[in-house]
């Protein structure tokens, strides 16, 4: 029961943060579409803590209740793809951490590889290789936005042991 709330706790924040960060403009104006990511700091509090099978409902969830809110089928493509392609890149490299990768580190994999597959998404769909020469802009791109997201996911994990709702329903987590 105290999973499914956390969950859910999880999943509205993650709406939350992925409609306010669409009214937003991209952060810098030669790279369209370039966002902070700031619900991959979800992600990662759900990879620290949730088994892996959660983590995969909570992305689901999360993208398509922000699409239906945003009503963009389009961005749902393009979210699926580097949601998925970075939850399952930093669940291979959260294995590893702490002794190969930190939370910094895998949030980091996580701000590339989800570039990644939305550069593929946009590679299948116009067939332009062109689209590929983005690939290094993005990737610096998401290098950046992972490690801020990353700091910002560190000092929330770090202070989620001391919350009242956690200590008020003994709540486990996965390590």
């Amino acid at each position: 029961m105290q999973r499914n709330v956390w969950i859910g706790i999880l999943c509205s924040q993650g709406i939350i943060l992925g409609v306010v960060e669409q009214m937003f403009p991209a952060l810098i104006a030669v790279l369209p579409g370039a966002k902070i990511g700031l619900t991959n700091v979800i992600t990662l509090m759900a990879l620290f803590t949730l088994p892996f099978s959660d983590c995969i409902l909570l992305t689901f969830l999360r993208l398509i209740l922000t699409s239906l809110i945003t009503g963009g089928a389009a961005t749902f493509i393009y979210s699926f793809a580097g949601a998925f392609l970075s939850l399952f890149m930093m669940k291979l490299a959260s294995k590893m951490s702490p002794r190969v990768f930190s939370i910094l580190g895998v949030s980091m994999i996580g701000g590339i590889t989800h570039n990644f597959g939305q550069i593929l998404v946009a590679y299948w769909i116009s067939g332009a290789k062109s689209v590929l020469l983005y690939l290094p802009f993005l990737a610096l791109s998401g290098l950046l936005a992972g490690l801020l997201v990353g700091l910002g996911g560190k000092v929330l994990l770090s202070h989620l042991n001391d919350s009242e709702f956690i200590k008020d329903h003994q709540i486990s987590f996965e390590r």
